[in-house]
């Protein structure tokens, strides 16, 4: 978990940091074993992550072949993560020394402002084709120097593929940050999506939406188009009959999206109490659009990217080993109905009585992608229910 207190001006002053400790570091026999373990370690936690999305390819296959045809097509992302070992057991400290309190943040900070770069090396396991893509089988068999590390002594040592990327573009950790680092500050991460979009070369966007990261000209492009759009929108009885259908729409996704996580929900309730390591489970479901045909304001290229900046996050719904009821707090008071705003006043007595789906809000007056004139597009088959299950793995 990235603590989101941090600042991007204060990025800075970490590269300043780092360039300044590196200067001074001095490669010695002890640095250079601990870095030769640490690349064996991790070489090894890589393996051990392969291993365990085999491992859920096979379980989930089951899980498809036994009824959960909804399962159809997942695919299985996994990453390392990382968290110092010693800022993890601070935290369950009840009162943390000044000295202590320093070096959470010098760690948070250093994990914080690299973290955009290592997040970005991930494996996908593709059900439909029954095997890994075709990136993630080169990154698993990757062996390859770093030239970075400003030392003769280790310019010979081959890294494993995380770890090749991980030196390569981290920007915040330190030679002497890098010698103090073990294996156990790192963890295998995997994550089965249903319906997701998965790009080898981009973590997906449920794990870090594109406006988490500072300016983003799309993004600017994109808020322009909405407001010049709505600008030209026409609130006749066609337009809002469509936008009444697309409400109508969502709302069955999501009766089908909670008919799909208590199915699941029921699964992996039975397997935590036999298995160990499903104990903490965790399945969290979303809806999302992703338009398939070009239409007259908008190209395949372009909607792909306004599903990528969509806020489709804002709202979802979670199930796990401790909450065992779908909540979706935000209907729950149906006075609070999401036609108002703007929709209200263009809408007739009885249309005002159809409650709103949030997603109706949060999309299309909150949001900043896409604009009335998207909506009235909109084809019932691109709304997809998606998902993503994850678990405690040693």
């Amino acid at each position: 978990m990235h603590n989101t207190s941090f600042h991007d001006k204060d990025r800075y002053e970490y590269i300043f940091r780092k360039d300044q400790i590196d200067k001074d570091f001095v490669w010695t026999d002890d640095n250079i074993k601990h870095l030769y373990k640490l690349n064996d370690d991790i070489t090894k936690l890589q393996n051990q992550l392969v291993n365990q999305m085999r491992a859920a390819y096979d379980l989930f296959s089951k899980l498809e072949n036994s009824g959960l045809s909804f399962l159809h097509g997942f695919k299985i992302v996994g990453n390392i993560g990382f968290m110092k070992e010693i800022v993890e057991e601070l935290y369950c400290a009840e009162d943390m020394t000044d000295e202590q309190k320093a070096i959470v943040k010098k760690w948070e900070g250093i994990e914080y402002y690299s973290a955009k770069e290592i997040d970005a090396w991930q494996l996908v396991f593709d059900s439909e084709i029954k095997d890994f893509l075709p990136l993630s089988k080169t990154r698993i068999n990757e062996k390859r120097h770093i030239w970075n590390l400003k030392s003769p002594l280790i310019d010979n040592l081959l890294y494993c593929s995380y770890f090749a990327h991980f030196l390569d573009f981290n920007s915040t950790f330190s030679n002497a940050d890098l010698i103090e680092c073990t294996v156990k500050d790192f963890y295998p991460e995997i994550k089965v999506v249903v319906n997701h979009n998965v790009s080898e070369l981009r973590v997906f966007s449920v794990y870090h939406p594109a406006r988490y990261y500072g300016f983003d000209f799309n993004r600017c492009l994109l808020e322009n188009r909405k407001a010049a759009l709505n600008k030209n929108f026409e609130w006749n009885d066609v337009n809002i009959q469509k936008l009444m259908d697309v409400n109508s729409w969502i709302w069955k996704r999501t009766d089908e999206l909670k008919s799909y996580m208590t199915e699941l929900n029921a699964v992996f309730h039975i397997l935590s109490e036999t298995e160990p390591e499903f104990a903490n489970y965790s399945i969290d479901g979303q809806i999302e659009y992703h338009g398939s045909e070009e239409n007259d304001i908008a190209t395949i290229e372009l909607q792909q990217e306004m599903s990528k900046h969509a806020t489709f996050e804002d709202w979802n719904l979670g199930l796990s080993e401790t909450q065992q009821e779908i909540g979706d707090e935000i209907h729950k008071d149906e006075t609070i109905n999401w036609n108002r705003e703007v929709y209200w006043q263009h809408l007739s007595e009885n249309q005002r009585k159809v409650y709103f789906h949030y997603l109706m809000h949060t999309l299309f007056v909150d949001g900043d992608v896409y604009s009335f004139q998207d909506l009235v597009r909109m084809r019932e088959e691109d709304f997809k229910v998606c998902m993503s299950i994850e678990w405690a793995k040693d």
